[in-house]
């Protein structure tokens, strides 16, 4: 039971943390146009996808929110996110963290992130803690109306706070508009 709880205050915290920094920085963020708006994205891909003959490999839809920039230029810039995962087995990721916004260009943007969050197994996969790590990989096109549509990439880990570790990989593609 401790360690359900010491899951749910990490996640409870981090999510406070990034929500008075979102709060914070909302104002100066939302007068400058050529800055990068919050974003709401929609996602939908495959959950297990890279185990072969696996019973949980199945479909996955996810919602995210990237909140604004709070340190960075234009090259790089570094945003809170937090998302929550769906898959059609009934497990559940609801987790928040920190993405690296790297543009190469006004069109080409590749974000890296990583966020803990708390795993609900359902029927689905057992991951081996409530407690999962998510490391995250993405490009997407920026579009003038500064919407993106990419692929995201990532991996669920427990980082071995368990004896079991076996991790599991989600591909998504997305649609991310301005709010």
């Amino acid at each position: 039971m401790k360690k359900y709880i010491l899951a749910a205050l990490l996640v409870t915290f981090t999510i406070a943390g990034f929500s008075s920094i979102t709060y914070t920085y909302d104002q100066r963020f939302l007068k400058s146009k050529n800055e990068d708006p919050n974003l709401l994205m929609f996602c939908a891909g495959a959950y297990n996808f890279t185990r072969s003959n696996s019973k949980y490999k199945t479909g996955a839809l996810q919602l995210e929110f990237k909140g604004p920039s709070f340190f960075g230029k234009k090259t790089l810039k570094i945003k809170p996110f937090a998302a929550l995962m769906g898959n059609f087995q009934g497990s559940l990721w609801l987790g928040a963290g920190v993405n690296f916004d790297i543009s190469f260009s006004d069109w080409l943007v590749v974000t890296l992130g990583f966020g803990p969050g708390l795993f609900y197994k359902g029927g689905g996969k057992d991951l081996g803690y409530p407690l999962e790590m998510r490391s995250s990989a993405e490009i997407a096109y920026r579009f003038k109306s500064k919407s993106r549509f990419g692929v995201q990439f990532y991996h669920l880990s427990n980082a071995s706070l368990a004896s079991r570790n076996p991790g599991t990989e989600v591909l998504l593609l997305f649609y991310a508009i301005p709010i």
